[in-house]
């Protein structure tokens, strides 16, 4: 059979990439009480199972309550020791975590569909007896105390803590420095006190791979010792305390390198201009074919990477710009970091740029949908941020792909102002 011959100097057709919409998941209420999401995948015997609850750092009342709290889940139960429960998970060749951010603490679980059941009396356990052994816990906070004072000592470990309270303020809980003395004033009483209050009853359950009847089923038995939860408590909002001071520096005498962290508070998902501002971020900063990647590292070799990004939260949005430069030259890199940002928002972007950001940004977009494991990621962000996903991916996407050159322009006026910029250096300047 004869092979066309390949021309090897023309480039490839390409075709534009489409959105279909958000794939839809099948819903049941478990128990005529607990939301469940799932996303069926019968081609492999891999199932994850997600268990929601809304409590997290927002309202803990002592630092590292509740990350700590997440950590110990794990470490001894009324029934389980920390090494009973280990070779129970490494056994089942199963991987189990619990996670606390700062609105959510989340149980995960991937397992082969006929050892997750069997995995459900240990997850009750977890979630209703867990007891925090003294001794485990001193173990985990000098473990992460050492972590803590080894990052300190890293310029950028030590601008990404204490930036954050620049843009919201220290007694936000987004803007909270953590100190080294509050791993020493953590005790199981501050766990099991946070833990108490958990709203198990108002859990929401996330499954994804193969699932099927028999999953369900021993799901609802599970989800039957959970009628005895906490009341959720309503995370209301918290006063936002913009820095007056636009510019900190946290001097290090014996620093090689800078580390710059700046940036402005932002609009969140829920908001219409949420897509172009994404795509505004792209251009400058959010990919490596960005303006700061060519301006910064290409161009002047002030740094090996830099980075833009936004971090949408439920109380709060922010982007930031982040680098590490060396110190003889950390006032011209701030220089042209600003220059960039007063660029994008004084002359329209060309097409051809604008083009590769938005289809770097499709790629994205799709790759984030490919798979139940995937789906149920985004699925989860969308509720956790009160989005209906259908609804937010079709308005992003159908955003994007009708943007402008005058749209990022607009966006940059409106959304980048120059002057509204804080900005935290760790090194010299």
């Amino acid at each position: 059979m004869n092979n066309p011959q390949i021309d090897r100097n023309i480039a490839p057709a390409t075709a534009s990439l489409q959105f279909d919409g958000f794939p839809s998941c099948r819903t049941e209420k478990i128990n005529n009480q607990f939301p469940c999401f799932i996303f069926e995948n019968h081609n492999s015997e891999v199932v994850r199972l997600d268990l929601l609850f809304k409590t997290g750092s927002w309202l803990q009342q002592k630092p590292l309550q509740a990350s700590s709290m997440a950590r110990m889940m794990t470490e001894g139960t009324k029934q389980y020791n920390s090494f009973q429960i280990a070779e129970t998970i490494d056994f089942s060749g199963a991987y189990l975590d619990v996670t606390s951010s700062q609105h959510n603490t989340v149980l995960s679980v991937y397992a082969v569909k006929h050892i997750l059941v069997t995995l459900f009396p240990l997850i009750r356990s977890i979630l209703t007896e867990s007891v925090f052994p003294e001794e485990e816990l001193k173990v985990v906070m000098a473990n992460n105390k050492q972590e803590f004072i080894i990052g300190n000592k890293k310029v950028m470990s030590l601008a990404r803590r204490h930036f954050p309270a620049m843009l919201y303020g220290e007694n936000h809980p987004y803007g909270r420095i953590l100190l080294e003395s509050d791993f020493d004033t953590i005790a199981a009483a501050d766990l099991k006190e946070f833990f108490g209050k958990i709203p198990l009853q108002e859990c929401s359950v996330y499954l994804g791979g193969n699932i099927d009847s028999d999953v369900i089923s021993s799901l609802g038995d599970l989800l039957d010792s959970f009628q005895n939860g906490a009341v959720v408590q309503e995370q209301t909002e918290a006063v936002i305390n913009l820095s007056s001071q636009k510019e900190k520096i946290i001097e290090i005498s014996d620093a090689v390198q800078s580390a710059i962290v700046m940036g402005l508070p932002v609009i969140g998902r829920q908001h219409p201009d949420f897509p172009l501002l994404m795509l505004t971020n792209t251009i400058l900063g959010g990919y490596f074919g960005s303006r700061l990647i060519k301006s910064i590292r290409e161009e002047k070799g002030y740094t090996y990477g830099i980075s833009s990004g936004i971090t949408p939260r439920l109380m709060g949005s922010h982007l930031s710009i982040q680098t590490e430069v060396n110190v003889n030259v950390t006032s011209q890199a701030l220089d042209e970091i600003f220059s960039e940002v007063s660029r994008l928002s004084a002359q329209t972007v060309s097409m051809e740029e604008l083009n590769t950001a938005r289809n770097y940004i499709f790629g994205n977009v799709l790759r984030g949908l490919d798979g139940p494991f995937a789906l149920t990621d985004r699925l989860m962000t969308a509720h956790s941020e009160e989005l209906d996903p259908e609804s937010y991916y079709r308005n992003y996407w159908d955003s994007l792909a009708k943007a402008t050159p005058d749209d990022i322009l607009e966006t940059a006026k409106k959304y980048l102002n120059a002057d509204g910029f804080r900005v935290l250096i760790a090194g010299k300047k």
